[in-house]
């Protein structure tokens, strides 16, 4: 695999240009535990410092123990959230599978605490809005 950082820079370097993730509509990231790492690998292009860049909507998997197959504490993964979510992204979103829910370790899912109880419903999934502060 590669960086979208390393894809980015080389995507410029080569004639791509560099404003190339200016316009981002929507970013769904699902690589099994990996989500903080792989957003990690996102900050010199699409979450570099000072860019104006805003993502129009992020849906990714959460959970209290989801990150740690990174060794990345749940408090830490949650405050990066915040952190993109507050820099980065105008919406975040939590999907929520029709069959499965959350897991049974799991006390409640994060779509049972957040403000939004009229979620989009597709196939028997329902996506939750999250607000900065439900993070």
């Amino acid at each position: 695999g590669v960086t979208l950082d390393c894809f980015s820079y080389h995507r410029s370097r080569d004639g791509g240009g560099g404003d190339w993730l200016s316009n981002v509509a929507f970013v769904k990231v699902d690589v099994e535990g990996f989500e903080i790492a792989a957003f990690r690998g996102m900050r010199n292009s699409l979450f570099r410092e000072g860019s104006s860049t805003k993502v129009g909507g992020l849906i990714v998997e959460v959970g209290p123990d989801r990150w740690g197959r990174a060794n990345i504490g749940f408090e830490a993964g949650v405050e990066e959230m915040k952190n993109l979510a507050e820099n980065h992204f105008e919406k975040s979103y939590i999907l929520v599978r029709a069959e499965g829910g959350h897991a049974k370790t799991c006390p409640v899912s994060l779509a049972d605490v957040v403000a939004d109880k009229n979620p989009e419903e597709f196939e028997g999934n329902k996506m939750y809005e999250v607000k900065l502060e439900e993070w």
